[in-house]
């Protein structure tokens, strides 16, 4: 991520735009150090990883498994820490920008690329959500940028290292999401309408691309043919689809999930480039201004068409599938590379002088979105509503210990986020989340006790009771009769005294567990 430019070097900006990889790992380095300082909670996803994470499966769940085969391997070295699930995640957060910079470079200079990484930022999605609470994501998104680098890389400069890549890229991308197939089929539906693409996609070695891409899926693919309606029943619950539920509806949830990613954007470009969006090809350039790049002839309809593409599937899939719910991270990898295609449309916008206001307004949400990570828990404070980042897990597991729990064994929690943040004070444990829903907790129960008995351990249920309800514990003491339920009740961590604190309620069955 560095580039010669001819830009002098008394303007700042430029020598961002020459070096802009040491400032993106300073960014993420502040961000791992701000979330291992403020808590040792932990959001959904980030708690999912952990339990997850606990050992190597070809499949888990409704999730393809790369994020958490990448988890796993940090955990073996770092543990089930905070500091892991930070690591992991900004590191494939830079990678993320890094990919999206080479991705522009294919086509435009190292200003331009500098925008289209900056543009991502700008995506609340990912440059907000994506440090907040998102893991997945952030990785197909990653994927995404590098096919197309690879893509663009192969019509520029055909060579089979670029098939090769591309492979990678899209067999690790499907393993990191099953949405990314919808980008392969797009992008491929559009790259085939455009002659000089399809002949350079098509040239020699292209077998290479699917292949690998398919090696790379199938030991995951073997599964999910074994696990089909485990993989799917969750993220078609999530797209609510009903023929009962109005096809408005289903398009203003999709208008907003598509202006909640690309927004912040848009509204940041309109107010840089101002009159230059709306000058056409056609009109007189300025000296100043760039020439018109040979790659246009081809660039500019192989994006157009696969955005516009995109966006008539999501529309189809409301009015054909009854599709009425949509969330950004859904968005967020199919319309990346937006930033790349306005400026192949406009490449008036990367004249020298233009654009000054794009850059600083990129730093500066860059430092608003590492200040709003680090107040999180604070801002409960303010809120009057504390969260997971607020649970007292420290003092949580102190108590548990004091109360003879000892560090080991199976942790069943009444959800994710207690059962991840108590094994990340024991990583001697094994932990799952046995939710309430019907007909699963008691098989994840009974599986969790077969696994007491024959690993020799003990048991040690665990509710947190703003979210569990009593009737959590009547399945749990119907397989230990006689045993009695523990109250525990300790502050919140960075909340004012007067804040009503958090109430746990726990049962601990030393071994050896009866079958």
């Amino acid at each position: 991520m560095t580039s010669a430019s001819p830009s002098s070097a008394k303007d700042w900006q430029s020598q961002l735009y020459r070096h802009p990889l040491a400032w993106v790992l300073v960014l993420a380095c502040a961000h791992v150090l701000s979330r291992v300082a403020i808590s040792d909670g932990m959001k959904w996803d980030e708690s999912e990883q952990i339990l997850w994470s606990q050992q190597f499966l070809l499949g888990y769940g409704a999730q393809p498994p790369a994020y958490s085969w990448l988890q796993w391997l940090v955990g073996q070295v770092l543990g089930p820490t905070v500091l892991s699930l930070s690591l992991v995640k900004h590191s494939l957060i830079v990678l993320t920008y890094v990919l999206a910079w080479q991705t522009g470079r294919a086509l435009l200079p190292a200003k331009g690329a500098f925008w289209v990484a900056g543009g991502l930022l700008l995506m609340l999605p990912f440059g907000w959500d994506s440090v907040r609470d998102q893991t997945h994501t952030i990785l197909v998104t990653a994927m995404a940028f590098g096919a197309w680098w690879m893509a663009l890389r192969q019509v520029r400069a055909p060579d089979l290292v670029n098939f090769v890549g591309l492979g990678i890229f899209c067999g690790v991308g499907m393993l990191a999401k099953y949405s990314f197939a919808m980008l392969i089929g797009v992008f491929a539906v559009a790259a085939f309408s455009v002659p000089q693409v399809r002949r350079a996609l098509l040239g020699r070695g292209w077998w290479l691309a699917p292949l690998i891409g398919l090696l790379i899926f199938a030991p995951h693919g073997y599964w999910l043919l074994q696990h089909w309606r485990e993989a799917t029943t969750e993220t078609i619950h999530k797209m609510d689809i009903s023929t009962q539920v109005s096809h408005l509806k289903g398009l203003g949830a999709l208008a907003t999930a598509v202006f909640s990613t690309l927004g912040l954007w848009l509204l940041v470009s309109l107010a840089s480039y101002r009159s230059r969006l709306w000058k056409d090809a056609s009109t007189p350039l300025p000296a100043a201004d760039v020439a018109t790049p040979e790659w246009r002839i081809w660039a500019w309809p192989l994006l157009w068409r696969y955005l516009a593409l995109v966006f008539a599937i999501l529309v189809g899939m409301v009015l054909v599938g009854d599709v009425s719910s949509f969330k950004q991270r859904w968005v967020l990898p199919l319309t990346a590379v937006a930033p790349l295609a306005l400026y192949v449309w406009r490449p008036r916008l990367l004249a020298d002088g233009v654009g000054r206001g794009y850059t600083t307004t990129v730093l500066v949400f860059a430092l608003v979105f590492l200040t709003l990570a680090t107040v999180r828990p604070w801002q409960s404070n303010l809120r009057k509503d504390p969260d997971e980042l607020n649970h007292p897990v420290a003092q949580l597991s102190a108590a548990l210990a004091a109360a003879g729990y000892d560090g080991q064994g199976v942790i069943v929690g009444s959800d994710n986020m207690v059962a991840a943040m108590l094994r990340s004070r024991n990583p001697g444990a094994y932990a799952t989340a046995c939710t309430a829903e019907v007909g699963r907790m008691a098989d994840c129960l009974a599986q969790a006790r077969a696994r007491a008995v024959h690993t020799g351990t003990g048991l040690l249920y665990i509710a947190r009771m703003d979210k569990a309800t009593p009737a959590w514990w009547e399945p749990v003491l119907a397989a230990a009769p006689g045993a009695s339920v523990q109250d525990l009740t300790l502050p919140f961590s960075h909340m004012r005294a007067s804040t009503p604190p958090m109430h746990y309620q726990y049962l601990w069955l030393p071994a050896p567990i009866t079958p």
